[in-house]
């Protein structure tokens, strides 16, 4: 039996895409304004006192357990994984008309698009490359030398690899892009483990201290704004896409 998207006309993409995008810039204004937000959600994993520059504050307790650095390293490959799983299953499609016609070779593609443009591109290169937010772990907060940064503010002292936005919370945005790509039967039983490890991913960033709420839920949305920007502009331009 051929395979049956998740249906999506013209409008009803390009209003996803909508209204994605409005959340994003929307919660980027909340987070930019009220950056207390960021910091109580921080101070709540950290223990002790908070430094403020002083000597004998606090630190991120989780992430110092073993085990809650080694789940963080299985959550982080857990993307390219599936990346890879994207590219056979294309691959296996090109080479059999059989397999080619069960499968949404297009969406699959694009999948992979969202991938490269969103955390590779805006995320890793472009907002982590020249935001300038430090790390919480890096603010004098929390035991660094940088002073803190609100969301968006691009005017801080990090100058590579910063905090706004999670590469990783990117990455794990984009598993749930997927979930839509899968057969029916399969989005039910693989869409809910799919969408509470990737959620996990970006809370995990948040609890050991690597990034502030805002870095994770602007990071984890930002692959489905480009993905349901891509789907809308394939059904703009090639309506009849599968």
């Amino acid at each position: 039996m051929a395979y049956q998207a998740v249906p999506l006309g013209r409008a009803s993409a390009s209003g996803i895409f909508f209204l994605m995008a409005s959340t994003w810039m929307l919660l980027l204004s909340i987070f930019h304004a009220f950056p207390a937000m960021d910091i109580a959600v921080s101070s709540f994993f950290f223990r002790g006192p908070l430094c403020g520059g002083n000597a004998g504050c606090g630190g991120f307790v989780f992430s110092r357990y073993e085990s809650v650095i080694l789940l963080r390293w299985v959550l982080y490959v857990l993307p390219y994984l599936a990346a890879a799983a994207v590219i056979s299953v294309i691959a296996a499609g090109a080479l059999s008309k059989s397999i080619g016609a069960k499968i949404p070779v297009r969406r699959l593609w694009l999948s992979l698009a969202a991938l490269a443009l969103s955390t590779g591109l805006i995320v890793n290169l472009l907002l982590k490359g020249h935001s300038g937010r430090p790390r919480p772990i890096q603010t004098n907060f929390f035991g660094g030398h940088m002073d803190f940064m609100p969301a968006g503010s691009f005017l801080g002292q990090c100058t590579s690899n910063c905090s706004f936005v999670s590469g990783e919370a990117s990455g794990a945005g984009w598993l749930l892009c997927l979930i839509i790509l899968l057969p029916r039967k399969a989005r039910l039983w693989l869409g809910p483990p799919i969408a509470i490890t990737s959620i996990a991913t970006a809370i995990l960033r948040v609890v050991v201290g690597a990034h502030y709420l805002s870095d994770a839920v602007l990071g984890f949305l930002m692959p489905i704004v480009v993905f349901s920007w891509l789907v809308a502009l394939e059904q703009r331009l090639l309506p009849a896409a599968r």
